[in-house]
């Protein structure tokens, strides 16, 4: 063919119509890297789906129903459920009982690992041994641990009140006495999660190099002033992953209360995970179990965040 303006010959290609099948192969060499992706993802969303959101759908899709789980169809009822768990003096005393127990495990606990961290690091005799005593009560059934509790407890023949008999002092029922109940559920509550902080800990003083220190002792610093203002700014990062994941189990706080307490006396040492569990299976009353359990996701999500908010950065305290 030729140009009418410059008069050279060009050539003209036909073009053919493209198959389904050669147009599928081009879309496909196109995205093959994203084809290649979700073909691996597929299998973990398929479990996150099945395992995880469609039982927070049902959940949340039950707790504005009345249903027993057992028999009948469920029953809309709004946000009853809800409206129960923030007016019911017994459901805010548990929820409270809750956010009190977790902040008190959580303070201590987190506080005696960078302790117990700080002494484990030092080069001592026997520094693996005592790492792996604090760390067995994390890795033994709370059955177990909770037996070993009530050895000390007992209104019988406990070890504490053996101790007070020999001192001619009263025993304590400790089953009656709320503060003591509180006090024996923080303290078996922080001796079994203590153990998976101080190896965090010990981690994170590893890695903080040695050159550090000595550059600051050169320049006059002493113990006080090296934890100060070297090895706490350097923890903050593991402080926030333990605080976030720490508070995350103590807001679930379960078979501790169960084993020992019972929720008692008069559900003033009760939890919400008890609770839930109370709702669900012995009172089958699962729209308010599943309410609860969405309280509690909630609260968990507001203690997460204000962690967060105030170790961001490394800026504690602004």
């Amino acid at each position: 063919m030729i140009d009418a303006t410059t008069g050279n010959v060009t050539t003209v290609h036909e073009t053919h119509p493209l198959s389904r099948k050669e147009r599928y192969n081009r879309w496909r060499y196109r995205h093959r890297h994203a084809v290649e992706g979700w073909a691996i993802l597929t299998p973990v969303l398929t479990y996150y789906g099945i395992f995880f959101l469609f039982p927070v759908i049902a959940s949340l899709t039950l707790s504005f129903m009345k249903w027993s789980g057992l028999s009948g169809s469920p029953e809309w009822v709004g946000i009853a459920n809800y409206r129960r768990f923030l007016t019911d003096p017994t459901y805010i005393t548990i929820i409270t009982n809750t956010m009190v127990f977790a902040v008190s495990i959580l303070v201590v606990q987190t506080a005696l690992a960078i302790v117990i961290a700080l002494m484990l690091n030092a080069k001592i005799m026997g520094r693996g041994l005592f790492r792996a005593a604090w760390y067995i009560p994390t890795l033994t059934s709370g059955a177990v641990m909770a037996q070993v509790a009530f050895v000390f407890i007992s209104p019988a023949d406990g070890v504490i009140n053996m101790v007070l008999r020999q001192l001619k002092l009263p025993p304590i029922i400790f089953y009656t006495q709320v503060d003591w109940m509180r006090v024996i559920i923080i303290a078996y509550s922080v001796w079994r999660g203590v153990g998976g902080a101080i190896v965090l800990y010990l981690a994170a003083l590893q890695g903080i190099h040695p050159e550090l220190y000595e550059a600051a002792q050169v320049d006059g610093a002493n113990g006080r002033q090296l934890f100060r203002y070297i090895t706490l700014p350097l923890l903050t990062p593991m402080t926030v992953f333990v605080l976030i994941t720490g508070i995350i189990g103590t807001a679930q706080i379960f078979e501790t209360v169960l084993f020992l307490s019972k929720g008692g006396p008069a559900n003033l040492t009760n939890v919400l995970m008890l609770q839930i569990y109370q709702d669900a299976f012995a009172n089958q009353s699962l729209g308010l179990a599943s309410a609860g359990a969405m309280i509690l996701g909630l609260l968990l999500i507001v203690f997460s965040t204000f962690n967060m908010r105030i170790l961001s950065r490394g800026r504690v305290g602004n």
